[in-house]
């Protein structure tokens, strides 16, 4: 026992304990970092109360990740140029297209976001509505599954990416779009429940998915870093191991050989 408590032993076992705290506290708060941001990404928040737009993120911001399908309100301008279809938009098992056009926030010359009017099953494109929306709607980042358009010419999109929807618009985009919910959008104004909203007038509601999915990769940062953290205070222990075990039994020369010459 006294070979464990010599002043050797004692730093060794000070200086293993400190690093194995130190390994596993912060693997624990990169583990809980990755589980916040997945539990983030994961949030239903479909049937929270609406915000306003721009209490979420402005123009220049980078989407706002933990705030997918928060139900918001857009107040602006109808915008006449960037009305686009996006197809690949399945609902009862009928192939379709979403109607997207674009809204300044605030004021005509403001920064506008695309704005989901509705769902329909064939690729006509109806032109943009006209002067001012009050609507609410469900917050969407961009696509970004990297699918080819193989028609540029045309006004039907594969995904919805701000990026091809800004080459239709001369004014900045926010990074990300609103699918119209039209219960919301109605009682918003104030109007009958079986009235219609103006701008989804001759359209089906876009589904939108009650739970938004978590990437696979969502903070796959932090979770390497938790397993980095680990490893390092396995390694701290093995050298622990070896140098209790060297100064418990140390190595002695063996004899010289004789020599034969």
């Amino acid at each position: 026992m006294r070979a464990w408590l010599t002043p050797r032993m004692l730093g060794a076992h000070a200086l293993m304990l400190v690093a194995l705290a130190i390994a596993g506290s912060l693997g624990w708060w990169q583990l809980t970092a990755w589980q916040d941001r997945r539990a983030a990404e994961a949030r239903d928040l479909t049937s929270a109360d609406p915000v306003p737009l721009t209490d979420l993120f402005g123009p220049d911001d980078p989407f706002p990740g933990a705030d997918v399908g928060q139900p918001v309100e857009v107040v602006g301008t109808w915008l006449p140029e960037g009305t686009v279809l996006v197809g690949g938009r399945r609902q009862d098992d009928v192939d379709g297209y979403w109607v997207v056009s674009l809204l300044s926030v605030g004021d005509p010359e403001a920064p506008a976001i695309p704005v989901v009017r509705g769902w329909q099953p064939d690729a006509t494109v109806r032109p943009a509505p006209t002067g001012t929306a009050d609507l609410v709607g469900y917050l969407q980042p961009a696509d970004s599954g990297g699918e080819i358009d193989t028609d540029p010419a045309d006004d039907v999109f594969p995904e919805l990416r701000v990026a091809d929807l800004a080459q239709r618009a001369e004014r900045d985009l926010y990074s990300g779009y609103v699918i119209t919910d039209v219960p919301r959008t109605l009682a918003a104004t104030g109007a009958d429940a079986d009235a219609e909203v103006p701008s989804s007038a001759g359209l089906t509601p876009a589904d939108l998915a009650a739970r938004p999915e978590v990437g696979r990769f969502t903070a796959l940062r932090n979770l390497l870093y938790a397993l980095e953290w680990w490893v390092f205070g396995g390694f701290a222990a093995y050298i622990w191991w070896r140098f209790v075990r060297d100064e418990r039994h140390p190595v002695t020369p063996a004899d010289p050989v004789p020599s034969t010459v």
